[in-house]
């Protein structure tokens, strides 16, 4: 069918990017060791949306072609599971990085005690350890059942939740939308809303976050705000379609027949639940987009990058060697002496810049120091003609006075 192919091709492009840009995101946030709250946090978020994209995307493809349930009970079991408890370590993580974030800007000192690495660890474990035991249900819930086709000849398989009564999945559905998407999601906007409240409405920012350079650090600042406050709304708008279609299937598409559901009125839900789905698992692939390309995280992509450039253009390099190695020696030899004159060049050409740049900066401070003494000079050479000056003037009253009493006595005389 045309939406079947259309759909398959959407998940091809997604699993792709995600795969790609996750990758490069984790290997880009483990570049330093000394990783800061937002870059554990954030290697946590590429965590979950890696496991999102190999584990759930392919499951629900393969779900999605075949119109049946291909991969027994065990994936049955598991594939659900995995998918809401990673989208629920996806958001609790989005909220802890919101937090951080928010008590970063607000009080800074605090933030430091309390986001340091042991803890950001601990909250990393609880994150994973709240979200295994809300999606626990789903891994008892979950099962594979054989549905038999009107002409009785053939038969399907169908992954289904199997509840005891409706109200139970109804409840439980409800409380999954609650949990892990409706309180997360209010709360991660309602935290960055503060904190770009106070980033952009600081009247003095140099005094108001009180470090140097408070220029630069801003703006790095509000640059993570920005890329939060994305991520946050592009959760929100991913999942919400999925999550609105399921509470309307919960109530209004009641299971019998041991769990497999029956025939709805609106079939046009039924067929747009696929495309929610591809685009709550969208999210994963889309994430990386975000904050790999902001400020300091985008020039580790860069470096990145170049590293794998050079390894791969010296891979291409031996390879075209090794092909060539039936050539003549002298060929290898005049190659080999080629790559050393370009390394010895390459190696004087730096050291003639940073002798260059040494001279230059010995000069400069030679050149200050040379004005400063001979300002100090003046300075001394200015105070000894006054000092001079006055001495003279005082020489020249006293003998003043001396002849001017030298000739009053001899007028009396």
């Amino acid at each position: 069918a045309p939406g079947t192919v259309l759909l398959a091709l959407m998940y091809v492009a997604s699993f792709l990017t995600g795969l790609a840009g996750n990758v490069t995101a984790l290997l880009v946030l483990r570049m330093r060791s000394a990783s800061s709250a937002t870059r554990r946090l954030l290697a946590n978020l590429a965590a979950c949306d890696t496991l999102v994209v190999c584990v759930c995307m392919p499951a629900n493809l393969g779900h999605h072609v075949h119109r049946a349930w291909p991969f027994g009970e065990p994936l049955c079991r598991a594939v659900p599971f995995v998918q809401a408890v990673s989208v629920s370590a996806s958001v609790l993580s989005l909220a802890a990085l919101g937090l951080s974030r928010y008590c970063g800007v607000h009080s800074p000192l605090r933030a430091r005690h309390a986001f340091t690495g042991a803890r950001v660890g601990v909250v990393i474990a609880a994150v994973w350890a709240v979200s295994s035991g809300l999606c626990l249900p789903l891994l008892f819930t979950n099962e594979t059942r054989t549905l038999e086709l009107p002409d009785g000849a053939r038969s399907v398989t169908l992954c289904v939740e199997s509840w005891s009564e409706a109200r139970l999945r109804q409840g439980y559905n409800f409380l999954l939308f609650c949990a892990l998407y409706a309180f997360p999601v209010l709360f991660n906007l309602v935290i960055c809303s503060l904190t770009v409240r106070k980033l952009w409405g600081a009247k003095h920012e140099a005094a108001e976050f009180g470090f140097t350079r408070s220029g630069s650090r801003l703006e790095t600042r509000k640059r993570i705000a920005k890329m939060v406050l994305v991520l946050v709304l592009l959760f929100t708008f991913s999942w919400l379609p999925l999550y609105v279609v399921d509470i309307w299937l919960d109530f209004h598409m009641p299971a019998d027949r041991g769990g497999v559901p029956e025939r709805v009125e609106h079939e046009w839900v039924l067929q747009g639940r696929p495309f929610a789905q591809w685009l709550g698992l969208t999210n994963s692939a889309l994430n990386p987009l975000c904050y790999c390309f902001v400020g300091e995280l985008r020039r580790s992509a860069r470096r990145l990058a170049a590293s794998y450039r050079l390894r791969v253009s010296g891979l291409f390099r031996k390879t075209k060697d090794s092909k060539s190695s039936k050539a003549p020696e002298r060929e290898c030899v005049s190659t080999n002496l080629t790559s050393t004159i370009s390394l010895r060049s390459a190696i004087h050409l730096r050291s003639v810049i940073h002798l260059r740049s040494a001279i230059h900066l010995r000069s400069v401070i030679q050149l200050r120091s040379a004005i400063h003494l001979r300002s100090v000079i003046h300075i001394q050479l200015r105070s000894a003609i006054q000092l001079r000056s006055a001495i003279y003037s005082v020489k020249v009253s006293h003998s003043f006075k001396i002849n001017y009493s030298i000739a009053i006595s001899h007028s009396f005389i």
